[in-house]
């Protein structure tokens, strides 16, 4: 079977240069929300826009130039509906009066969307834009390829990149009561939504993301910005042009949606991301996972032992998501991994910061077994400065060699990742015991 391009990086000292696997799964990136939100970029990953260090909310950082230099082999292409409850009441005034005078019509057709029908609408854009940007690939360049099972991904070509859909927000199903759905009707519909997905290929749902849905609860998740109030700094909510939601109300309430879609999921071969859940409902998932013999991803997060936020882990929630033979995606942005003070007059170079993290994940389980990376990119985060496109990564691996194995870093980048889709993504037999990745 195989299993990823092979590539070189160095060491990063010029005296002492080493060669190594490199490969890579990305588990949460954005590049079709940008294509079809945009309208200035053409339906496919050829579309170009300016990138550098600085934030830019209309660049694209998977565009092909990038993706072609950088280490991915499996892209997890999340989609993301914007919610109807964020598009009336999280943006702000000025930010809708904005939008209505610069993109009156594309601001009109988001707020006036069906959800479900979007998201199928942007499965389709994508399959066509893969398409689309496969016609103007030519040598030796790779091509994508839309993988819809475990086995397409076990028969990629050395030049071949495989693209996956995810979703990120159950509120994508629906909302019972907006439609006057009783509990049952709505759930029937969903479990068939569900299972529509799967035939799809959609590999991984986020169940939660920035405002309520019928089954999951949310974080607030409007990032934390350090600012100086009284001649101190402090913590400050960036909330200038939006506000985020969190939920009033715990898993397992509102008819058991969340448990019934969460137990679906497992028995069909979906994998269940836990970013953007309140903590409370993460450890009931990790109970459901643990009770089906299913890993658990937590696509693109931090830990709490750098930014004490309920959106990152606690320690003991690294241990489950590694006794389960989960991974943990590591975000490409210091938005999220370090707290806002620590951040204050912050240079925004990130992958020392990131290998810090590593070391401390394999001295708490003892192994990289449950670590990974969740780029987040083209998601509106604002990424590391020394790593803010694909093209960056190889900066990453690099970085990796001077500290782990080179089993560790394919393992981190890879490896671990590709286990959890294995064991996870299809209607397979249960796994037997998880191998860990042993300390040297």
């Amino acid at each position: 079977m195989f299993l990823g391009r092979t590539g070189t990086f160095s060491s990063g000292d010029d005296n002492k240069k080493g060669d190594s696997t490199m490969r890579m799964i990305d588990l949460h990136a954005h590049p079709y929300l940008k294509i079809a939100n945009l309208p200035f970029l053409p339906n496919s990953f050829h579309a170009y826009t300016y990138t550098n260090g600085v934030w830019n909310p209309l660049s694209l950082e998977y565009q092909y130039i990038n993706l072609k230099r950088s280490p991915v082999k499996i892209l997890f292409n999340t989609h993301y509906i914007v919610e109807q409850g964020f598009l009336k009441q999280g943006i702000r005034w000025f930010s809708r009066a904005l939008l209505w005078s610069v993109a009156p019509y594309h601001y009109h057709k988001m707020r006036a969307a069906e959800p479900w029908n979007t998201l199928i609408a942007q499965m389709n854009g994508l399959e066509k834009a893969i398409r689309n940007t496969n016609y103007l690939v030519f040598g030796d360049d790779p091509k994508l390829r839309l993988a819809r099972s475990p086995q397409d991904i076990s028969l990629l070509g050395e030049k071949e990149i495989a693209v996956i859909h995810a979703v990120e927000g159950a509120h994508v199903f629906g909302d019972p009561e907006a439609e006057g759905l009783s509990p049952d009707a709505f759930w029937e519909r969903t479990r068939s939504r569900l299972h529509y997905l799967k035939e799809r290929g959609v590999v991984m749902l986020t169940l939660a993301h920035f405002w309520d849905n019928p089954f999951v609860p949310q974080t607030d998740a409007v990032e934390m910005i350090p600012k100086k109030k009284n001649g101190k700094v402090v913590a400050g909510r960036d909330d200038l042009l939006f506000e985020m939601k969190r939920a009033d109300w715990k898993f397992g309430e509102k008819n058991d949606l969340g448990e019934k879609l969460v137990r679906e999921m497992l028995s069909i071969g979906m994998l269940c991301d836990l970013s953007h859940v309140q903590e409370e409902a993460r450890h009931r998932v990790y109970d459901l996972c643990e009770e089906y013999h299913r890993p658990v991803i937590v696509s693109h997060v931090g830990l709490k032992k750098w930014h004490d936020h309920e959106y990152n882990l606690a320690d003991e929630e690294i241990k489950r998501v590694h006794r389960l033979g989960g991974v943990i995606g590591l975000i490409i942005s210091k938005r999220l991994l370090v707290d806002a003070v620590a951040r204050y007059k912050d240079d925004n170079i990130g992958i020392p910061l990131l290998i810090d993290i590593m070391r401390y994940v394999k001295d708490l389980v003892g192994d990289v077994s449950c670590l990974g990376i969740g780029t987040d990119f083209d998601g509106l985060t604002h990424p590391f400065k020394d790593c803010y496109n694909p093209s960056h990564l190889p900066r990453l691996a690099d970085a990796m060699s001077r500290e782990f194995s080179r089993e560790e870093v394919d393992a981190i980048l890879y490896g671990n990742s590709w286990r959890a889709i294995s064991r996870g993504w299809g209607e397979m037999a249960k796994p037997e015991r998880t191998t860990r990745t042993k300390r040297r």
